[in-house]
């Protein structure tokens, strides 16, 4: 299948570099083309070893470092978005490196928003501080590339600024009236229609139901990172398994059809 109407894009510097060699084919098997990488600060040897498409920026200073609310402020991600947004002209899924797809992304799956995102998944709730660190999962987000699209890009730039903000936080406060934290639906923000869509599918963060699992953290943690590995050799080596194992999941723990 080739990927016409949109392309994904992540970012990443060599610190998760080692997720890239295998998401990068992972992507390709389902999307058919390898995705753009935004280089926030990978070794050369690192790009060489890539099939992707290699886009060489300068992150901001502090980056990597934690917010305000005691999460990485992941501030370069709106830049690196615009920049696509300017110069390729298709519109873009942003997904974090520690993402991986189990099926085929389609453009129905965005519902012709102009942006999508996902609230916070169930799993999330159930933390004791929710919504310290923003309304919305920012690891997977869809922009239709259009002038008022990049307006609100620039928008969140502007705002990852503010009060050691992070990219997710920043990112819910300007989107605040599409009202986010009400769930999945169809909200408004800015002259747009932002689509909320179910992270159980779209932002998997318990990494069992999804189109998307979302192995948040596991540039940081060593469990993650071996769950991770562990699925994503799966998926690309033994797709029909994997098939399996989410039509069982979705049937048996959210009643969903596969």
């Amino acid at each position: 299948m080739s990927q016409k109407s949109f392309r994904i894009l992540l970012c990443a510097d060599e610190d998760f570099f080692p997720f890239l060699p295998s998401l990068e084919e992972n992507i390709f098997q389902k999307q058919g083309a390898y995705p753009v990488v935004y280089d926030l600060g990978m070794q050369l040897s690192q790009v060489a070893r890539l099939k992707s498409e290699v886009i060489k920026v300068t992150p901001p200073k502090d980056y990597n470092r934690n917010s305000a609310s005691g999460s990485v402020k992941a501030t370069h991600k709106p830049s690196c978005i615009q920049h696509f947004l300017v110069h390729d002209k298709r519109d873009v899924l942003y997904i974090d490196a520690d993402v991986i797809l189990l099926e085929t992304i389609h453009p129905e799956d965005f519902l012709n928003g102009d942006i999508c995102v996902t609230p916070r998944h169930p799993n999330e709730l159930r933390l004791s501080s929710p919504f310290s660190n923003g309304t919305l999962n920012s690891g997977v987000i869809f922009f239709k590339n259009t002038p008022d699209v990049q307006k609100v890009v620039k928008l969140w730039e502007a705002e990852c600024g503010v009060n050691e903000k992070s990219d997710q936080m920043a990112l819910s406060d300007i989107l605040e009236t599409a009202d986010i934290k009400a769930g999945i639906g169809v909200g408004y923000a800015h002259g747009l229609t932002i689509h909320k869509l179910p992270a159980i599918i779209y932002n998997d963060v318990s990494c069992s139901t999804g189109k998307l699992w979302h192995f948040k953290n596991a540039g940081r943690m060593s469990s993650r990172r071996f769950k991770r590995a562990y699925a994503i050799f799966l998926t690309n080596n033994l797709p029909w398994l994997m098939r399996k194992w989410l039509s069982f999941k979705r049937r048996y723990k959210h009643g969903l059809k596969s």
